[in-house]
């Protein structure tokens, strides 16, 4: 390495943080067994699965998405390990078990190098791994295929059902299904499965409504020790209460906190809290297996249950930030390998961000993803184009990882990196008049002359 090139490196410790930790948990130890373990017929021949991961890895990072643009740069650089095709009907044909196993080892591997929690939880749930779970339909798939062309409107490329753990962050595996109209329900089992194999701690499992069938419940705490807070949405479904309590929350508002017996083919003993807020939203109804009331009190359980908006800033993100927006492939397969990759970018950034707050002494929620990924992006290209763009791959082990972390990102802290806070509270949307015709000109509405559709 040139002296250039050292210096280069000495400047980019976002770049570095990345590079390195991507090989980390990208290792050939990883996805070499990974692969035989879950390809089924497809197989190596000029192009690797490691190369295939890399290329995957700088159109995702490099070029917002863009496979194109990557080979044409690979091109331009003459060096292009394949034809862009060969690439893409590999992409089209990826199991989805190994999309699974991606997310999954690759989480595994990262959540070794957690430095702390980036949200504190109350004391009676430390012995709990909470998690939050919802599904995602993955949109906007393109009409590249043959069969998908000459339609008018939107396609689904697939559907995930995605866990996340709560305290770090990290999205931690995803169950999923080819159609993108499949209901997220059916995918409770194989998720559940998958977290149970992960971790053997007890789990707390928080979801929203369309989860709330006795059936779906049954599953959730399967497993002695488990628990689950879900929303309630069959009002209809028969709820036998055997005791009630009522208190108030901090801002005044009743709430009643019921245990009895849920369904009526097979019921099962459950705990019913209801938060009465009047007339200005829908009661939040939850229900849980936590029966102890003085254990787990019905404030702690809301408060939970909050803790679930933070599943839909995950999809945000990773949507916005690591270019799922764009699809690469238009096949599903190719829609849920991208979507487990991008949910892996977004875990390796969210352990660096956890290393940049704890640099600055601020809390994690207060760092901007956005933000930070700009800058990793920026130093990442420009090591890109002042060098051949190969990094010196290291082999460390958890430990030693975590240190070369915290020397890498030491002094990374800055105020830019603080999220924007709007305290203007949001107004109801205005009611949009309607132009006769469905147009007008600039000219007429300056002048009044609009027609306008009461």
């Amino acid at each position: 390495m040139s002296a250039f090139e050292k210096e280069l490196m000495r400047r980019s410790p976002l770049a570095a943080a990345v590079l390195e930790m991507a090989d980390h948990i990208f290792s050939p130890e990883l996805l070499g067994p990974l692969y035989a373990m879950w390809r089924g017929r497809c197989y190596e021949d000029k192009l690797t699965f490691d190369q295939f991961v890399r290329l995957t890895r700088d159109a995702l990072i490099h070029h917002k998405g863009s496979a194109h643009k990557l080979f044409v740069e690979l091109k331009r650089s003459r060096s292009q390990p394949i034809d862009k095709s060969n690439y893409y009907r590999k992409l089209a044909r990826m199991p989805v078990e190994i999309s699974r196993a991606l997310l999954r080892e690759g989480t595994g591997k990262l959540r070794e190098l957690i430095p702390e929690a980036a949200v504190k939880l109350p004391a009676c749930v430390d012995g709990f791994e909470v998690i939050i779970g919802d599904g995602k339909k993955i949109k906007n798939a393109a009409k590249r295929l043959k069969l998908t062309r000459g339609y008018s409107g939107r396609l689904i490329g697939a559907k995930a059902l995605v866990a996340v753990d709560v305290r770090s962050g990290l999205a931690l595996a995803m169950n999923d299904s080819l159609d993108g109209q499949t209901n997220d329900v059916p995918l409770v089992p194989g998720l559940m499965d998958q977290l149970r194999q992960m971790i053997s701690r007890p789990l707390l499992t928080i979801w929203d409504r369309q989860f709330d069938d006795p059936r779906t419940l049954g599953r959730l705490s399967q497993r002695p020790g488990d628990g689950f807070i879900v929303r309630m949405k069959q009002m209809q479904m028969p709820f036998h209460a055997e005791s009630s309590l009522e208190t108030r929350d901090s801002q005044g508002r009743i709430v009643r906190d019921e245990i009895g017996m849920l369904g009526s083919a097979k019921p099962m003993r459950a705990r019913r809290i209801t938060l009465l807020r009047g007339e200005e939203a829908d009661d939040v109804i939850l229900l849980s297996n936590l029966l102890d009331g003085e254990l787990f009190s019905a404030e702690v359980l809301l408060e939970l249950y909050r803790k679930r908006w933070g599943i839909e800033q995950v999809f945000q993100q990773v949507t916005e930030t690591f270019s799922l927006s764009h699809l690469i492939g238009s096949a599903p397969q190719a829609v849920l390998f991208q979507f487990a990759y991008c949910l892996l970018l977004y875990n390796l950034m969210q352990v660096v961000k956890l290393y940049v707050a704890e640099d600055g002494g601020v809390l994690a929620a207060l760092v901007s993803m956005y933000y930070l990924f700009s800058d990793v992006r920026d130093e990442l290209r420009a090591w890109a184009y002042h060098t051949d763009g190969t990094w010196p791959r290291f082999h460390r082990d958890p430990a030693a990882m975590r240190r070369r972390l915290r020397e890498l990102l030491r002094g990374s802290w800055t105020t830019a990196y603080t999220k924007a806070v709007d305290k203007k509270p949001r107004g109801k949307p205005k009611i949009k008049l309607r132009l006769h015709g469905g147009h007008t000109s600039v000219q007429r509405l300056l002048e009044g002359k609009a027609r306008v559709i009461a």
